[in-house]
């Protein structure tokens, strides 16, 4: 009895039943025959295919499979390529498709980390909700308040809010993903069927914080107190009299113009 099997380099176009059964010796053989690269690979694996069988780790036929499958491959000839499976090669095709992604790189850490450190110790988050956070999870929220007291929502770019905050892309997923499992913010897609998606939009759902947000000063008015304004009496009293003297020399020289002819003042 016969069965048909697909017509690969490594293989024979039909095989016995018995064949099939190779044992683990067979299959580790087998598998090294599919990666071998050149014709002296092949041959080491042909005198370990007979070694193999003098110590009764393979059957007859197994030994005559595996052999059939090292001259098929000499045959090929040219340079040797390993036999992947299907799967393997629709997955390179692909993934050849894509560049892959390089993580974005600060040109100045320090800073970076300056302003992680600034923006994670800044009131943003009441104190109740801050113990869930990380310093740089807050800055990262930081970005998001401050974005939305001046528009409602964020709707900043995930690069954006990471070169704001000073921390990586990943990080500012993380802050977000967190937050909206704690159920303190909602975010809501954007995607465009065939186009690059839309920017997420995060909104703040959390009541204590929004009451937080509403009692802390607008972001668009500066912090602090309104600077003092100096006034000096003497100086002032001098500056009067410095302008009324001034006043007095430019009537004294402006001429008449109520005059009549022949009149002199």
């Amino acid at each position: 009895m016969s069965v048909p099997v697909d017509a690969r380099p490594g293989l024979p176009i039909s095989i016995d039943l018995e064949s099939l059964i190779l044992g683990a010796a067979g299959e580790a053989l087998y598998v090294e025959i599919n990666a071998c690269c050149d014709d002296g690979q092949l041959d080491n694996v042909a005198s370990r295919i007979w070694y193999a069988r003098g110590q009764d780790q393979l059957t007859d036929a197994a030994a005559d499979y595996l052999h059939h499958c090292v001259v098929r491959r000499r045959r090929a000839g040219g340079p040797k390529q390993p036999v992947t499976s299907t799967i393997q090669r629709v997955a390179g095709r692909l993934s050849s498709r894509f560049a892959p992604r390089k993580p974005p790189n600060s040109p100045n850490r320090e800073a970076s980390r300056s302003r992680r450190r600034m923006l994670g110790g800044s009131s943003a988050l009441p104190h109740k909700l801050r113990h869930f956070y990380t310093e740089g999870n807050r800055a990262v929220l930081c970005i998001v308040v401050g974005e939305i007291k001046r528009r409602g929502i964020c709707d900043l770019p995930i690069d954006k809010i990471a070169a704001l905050a000073g921390v990586c892309r990943t990080s500012v997923q993380n802050s977000l993903h967190e937050a909206r499992r704690l159920r303190h913010i909602r975010i809501t897609d954007r995607p465009q069927p065939g186009r690059k998606h839309l920017p997420n939009i995060v909104e703040i759902i959390a009541s204590e914080w929004l009451a937080w947000i509403k009692r802390s000063p607008p972001a668009t008015r500066a912090r602090g107190s309104k600077p003092v304004k100096i006034v000096s009496t003497t100086k002032s009293k001098y500056k009067k009299k410095e302008a009324q003297q001034d006043c007095q020399r430019t009537n004294g020289s402006r001429p008449a113009t109520n005059a009549q002819p022949g009149q002199t003042k």
